[in-house]
């Protein structure tokens, strides 16, 4: 498995029982050799995940689920109601409502080889996740700004001032680094 920055992932140092059960804050990916007899769950606040062998990604930051499925199938418990996934299928949680839906999985797994691919995501999003990667905190000084969209891939170890840089062209927006602030301006 690969843990994602800001993320916990808890565990027993030996699994036990009909299951093997873990759970997750934050990030993670995960590739889950098959054993039918021990299902493998992961647990996300109120949500599951349930595998038998199979390699997926799923996350909750501040409440946004997401689960894509690389290969292999999982089924993925919201609520009451389950939702099975196949291969390239994403299951998300948007204002309390589950969507599933086809996706690229370049974009939901690349953060594991060390890139970020963003594919039309709103500025904010972008920001979230280099807040994140890079641990500062994002100041916008115009709101309209959050609604920007942004769209290319880069290395994921490259200081962030050469990816701002990168966006700053591409988006139209201005950054200013202030200690570990980063302040947003048209």
């Amino acid at each position: 498995m690969w843990i994602n920055s800001q993320s916990v992932l808890e565990f027993p140092s030996r699994f036990t029982g009909g299951e093997r059960r873990v759970k997750l804050k934050g990030e993670a990916y995960f590739e889950v050799s098959r054993n039918e007899s021990k299902p493998f769950v992961v647990e996300v606040e109120d949500k599951e995940v349930r595998v038998l062998g199979t390699q997926f990604n799923t996350s909750d930051y501040k409440g946004s689920f997401v689960t894509t499925l690389v290969s292999g199938k999982v089924q993925v418990r919201v609520g009451d109601a389950d939702y099975i996934l196949h291969p390239s299928m994403q299951a998300r949680v948007e204002s309390g409502k589950v969507v599933v839906e086809k996706v690229d999985i370049k974009e939901f797994t690349a953060w594991k080889d060390g890139l970020f691919v963003f594919k039309k995501k709103r500025l904010q999003d972008v920001l979230d996740i280099l807040s994140r990667w890079y641990d500062v905190d994002i100041f916008y000084s115009n709101e309209r700004v959050k609604t920007y969209h942004f769209t290319g891939h880069m290395e994921k170890y490259e200081n962030i001032e050469t990816i701002l840089n990168a966006i700053s062209k591409m988006v139209g927006v201005h950054f200013t680094i202030k200690e570990k602030t980063i302040i947003v301006t048209e």
